[in-house]
């Protein structure tokens, strides 16, 4: 285990979160962005293209936290159409830094 394993000095799920919103307006897309950037849970939030319209990375201390996270985030979100969880179970292969 290495100095920097989260599993060291916190303990923590990480679920990776697929998100489809129902309208995809402008105005409706930036706030979702904005709610998502200020979420406390929401470790990394991506745009993307495809079947669905964001990739959340979001890190709670429990099942519990998820589900709080959950009502007062995506379900309280009229424009959140359906979303995915997937708790991860394993960390394979984590690279921060990549140089381009």
């Amino acid at each position: 285990m290495s100095a920097l394993d989260p599993k060291t000095f916190c303990k923590s799920i990480t679920v990776v979160v697929t998100v489809e919103l129902d309208c995809e307006r402008l105005e409706l897309v930036n706030h979702f962005k904005r709610a998502m950037h200020a979420a406390r849970e929401v470790k990394q939030c991506y745009m993307v293209t495809g079947e669905v319209d964001f990739v959340l990375i979001v890190t709670v201390e429990d099942v519990e936290a998820f589900y709080v996270f959950v009502k007062k985030k995506l379900y309280s979100d009229s424009n959140v159409r359906k979303f995915n969880s997937m708790i991860n179970i394993d960390l394979v292969k984590f690279e921060p830094r990549t140089t381009v």
